[in-house]
């Protein structure tokens, strides 16, 4: 505006365009002065659903706050949306003001974790002469999840908790009965049906299994196997926590190991370890040295090795 305004005294020396220069000189100071202290205290933050299905309608809401109540006119910056296999950046205006909104539709169509980023804002003061940058570090991710997909080979599925002896005896709820084997204890004898068979019969006390499950996922190559690989993640997941099996979970060959008792306790996982660093994911204390039962899941199959 000021360029225009000398450009015009220089074609137009008239005195109506001297005294618009003079005006518009004038304002650039005012301006500075009473839009400073509100474009040195204006932010943004932005608010975004930790997990969608894929499909599902999400929405991005950019927010401006204002840490001083102090006036300026608008926020104007880029955005980096990057995800798995994409890059692209977003230019967008939200107004200064407490309570001024700003939405954009997530695309949904493509699974994985999608980042948005804004590491730079600039300010727009009130009559717009200028504008000043400001460093901001604005992340939210969301995750976009698959349907489950149940995997070609699933017959290995464990169906129910499969209780074995107690190593060493003791008490158990559960416990089964059979013929008295050289080496028992005799306190494990129990004597009333003994006495019914007329032979010895060991109350054998049952617990569960050591919990030493892994589900291994492969990496992918290309959203047509993240979906894949993810959907069919998901069902066997949902599979063993509908028979109450917890398990572990690692994705990829050198991916961290974490215990998995829930589908939220999957998600999590799935959130850290492809970026979203939301939460600070909490190692297991004690992982198996070995395996017993693992179900490796990759873009052509899913099958069960017992190892």
């Amino acid at each position: 505006m000021l360029a225009v305004s000398v450009l015009f005294f220089v074609l137009y020396p008239y005195w109506f365009s001297w005294y618009l220069l003079v005006l518009l000189i004038l304002l650039v100071p005012f301006d500075f002065i009473i839009s400073l202290p509100g474009m040195l205290t204006r932010r943004i933050i932005l608010t975004l659903p930790k997990v969608l299905e894929q499909g599902e309608n999400g929405t991005l809401v950019i927010s401006a706050i204002q840490l001083k109540p102090f006036p300026a006119w608008c926020i104007k910056t880029w955005m980096k949306v990057s995800g798995d296999d994409f890059k692209t950046w977003r230019r967008f205006v939200c107004g200064a003001h407490r309570g001024s909104r700003f939405e954009i539709a997530v695309d949904t169509s493509r699974s994985g974790l999608t980042v948005f980023e804004v590491k730079r804002i600039w300010t727009v003061s009130i009559i717009g002469l200028f504008c000043l940058p400001a460093k901001v570090n604005c992340r939210a991710a969301v995750l976009v999840i698959p349907a489950p997909a149940r995997p070609l080979y699933t017959v290995a599925l464990p169906r129910g908790i499969i209780l074995r002896p107690k190593p060493g005896g003791g008490f158990s709820e559960d416990y089964d009965m059979r013929p008295y084997r050289k080496g028992d204890p005799i306190r494990s004898v129990h004597w009333k049906v003994s006495a019914k068979f007329d032979s010895l019969i060991i109350r054998e006390p049952l617990v569960p299994p050591a919990h030493s499950r892994l589900l291994h996922a492969m990496q992918w190559d290309g959203a047509r196997e993240r979906d894949l690989i993810l959907g069919r993640l998901r069902w066997v997941s949902d599979y063993l926590i509908k028979w109450d099996l917890p398990y572990y979970v690692q994705l990829g060959d050198k991916g961290p190991i974490a215990e998995t008792t829930s589908h939220q306790a999957l998600l999590n996982y799935l959130y850290h370890v492809l970026g979203g660093m939301a939460e600070v994911l909490q190692a297991p204390a004690t992982i198996p040295a070995r395996f017993a039962w693992v179900f490796h899941i990759d873009a052509n199959s899913g099958e069960n090795k017992s190892l």
